[in-house]
């Protein structure tokens, strides 16, 4: 699961690492949550960094509470579920930028979080679908995604048994080409290799999604 994640990063290095034309003004976060607004490139503009929510909300739905449901999608199968389905065979395919993402440990009755980041890339994607949905109340399209997961590697493993699919740079536009069919991407969606990761205890205020600042990311006495 990834119901947590951060993007703290300045346009420059987006632009810088993704080459993107367009940057649409967003807020640095350090703790998104599902229903927040967050940055990602989409595969019918991929030179654009647009604001989605985060948790989809497919073109059916009757509201947008479906999406504090549909925040991850699991990889295995992304061509059986039917909210899913079709966003992959019309390759509405998306990156989800980020730089790092939480997950949580038992201990007693407190629930300690733990963050994971890539040490050798401070910026990077998940691999993610999109939807747009009218709202009929105020005639506007609500623009959101989910993140997909799938099983963990050693480091994730100690803390949930899902994580975020984090593409490889060189899979990342493989992932958003619209001319790929979608089975042909399902070998990218694995887990990301284990020795390229690092976690580390962070701040129990990450636990409350309303936190969100600068301190939260950093490292925590882990005792």
């Amino acid at each position: 699961m990834c119901a947590r994640f951060s993007f703290a990063q300045d346009p420059e290095s987006v632009s810088r690492d993704y080459g993107v034309q367009t940057i649409d003004p967003f807020l640095q976060s350090y703790n998104t949550a599902p229903g927040m607004p967050s940055a990602v490139i989409t595969a019918d503009q991929p030179n654009r960094v647009q604001q989605y929510h985060f948790g989809l909300v497919p073109h059916w739905a009757k509201d947008i509470k479906i999406g504090f449901k549909m925040f991850n999608a699991r990889s295995e199968t992304l061509l059986d579920v039917q909210s899913f389905k079709p966003l992959m065979n019309k390759g509405k395919r998306c990156l989800v930028l980020a730089d790092g993402f939480y997950e949580w440990k038992a201990a007693g009755k407190e629930k300690l979080p733990y963050r994971f980041i890539l040490p050798e890339r401070k910026l990077f994607a998940f691999a993610g679908l999109y939807s747009h949905w009218l709202d009929p109340a105020k005639n506007e399209w609500y623009k959101s995604f989910t993140i997909i997961t799938t099983e963990p590697n050693e480091t994730v493993s100690t803390l949930h048994n899902r994580m975020p699919v984090i593409l490889k740079k060189e899979e990342e536009q493989l992932w958003l080409a619209q001319d790929i069919p979608a089975k042909e991407v399902l070998s990218l969606l694995d887990a990301y290799p284990d020795q390229e990761m690092d976690v580390f205890r962070v701040s129990k205020e990450v636990n409350k999604a309303v936190n969100n600042y600068a301190d939260l990311i950093l490292p925590q006495n882990s005792q």
